[in-house]
């Protein structure tokens, strides 16, 4: 879409494309648990349990990524917005190889309604796989929760966040 808009050149968007295929996020989750966790736990004491993990747009899809290998880590995880982009993404190939059951981590995911009702192609296409998404879990079990948020994709992000506080977070 990029190149037909005139916003890149064909190079630059087979290199971001490339980069997407191949987003190292098997080695994001391994620093965040492994790495920074421990690190942020013994310089200001932190809780060893009971984290969550809250992502918006392409952080939104590593979040589910995160929730899709059901690590026992966070106790919930946020995805907002979820950049599921293609029809295609891992997420749904991810997703059917689990079967019928779902991780125990709670997961809340949001989207907003000028996503689907915008002008935008590449958010009308984030908004419809991430409905997509929510709708191949409705009949499995799990801890589920979502949301329509009233806002663009730009202006989501607080709105994401508070609702996932108050839905996965409120004590």
């Amino acid at each position: 879409m990029g190149v037909e808009a005139g916003t890149m050149t064909r190079e630059q968007a087979d290199a971001y494309l490339a980069e997407l295929s191949d987003s190292r996020g098997d080695m994001f989750l391994n620093f965040l648990t492994e790495d920074l966790h421990p690190r942020i736990e013994r310089d200001y004491g932190t809780a060893p349990s009971g984290h969550g993990l809250f992502g918006y747009s392409y952080g939104g899809l590593f979040s589910l990524y995160a929730w899709l290998t059901d690590s026992t880590f966070f106790e919930s995880i946020g995805a907002g917005s979820p950049g599921i982009v293609g029809a295609d993404s891992q997420v749904f190939a991810r997703l059917q190889a689990m079967g019928d059951t779902l991780p125990a981590t709670k997961l809340h995911v949001t989207f907003n309604d000028r996503e689907i009702l915008g002008d935008v192609a590449v958010y009308q296409n984030l908004a419809k796989n991430a409905a997509t998404f929510l709708h191949r879990l409705t009949s499995r079990s799990g801890s589920v929760t979502s949301a329509l948020m009233h806002e663009t994709h730009v202006t989501g992000l607080q709105a994401s966040f508070l609702s996932y506080l108050r839905t996965c977070r409120a004590r």
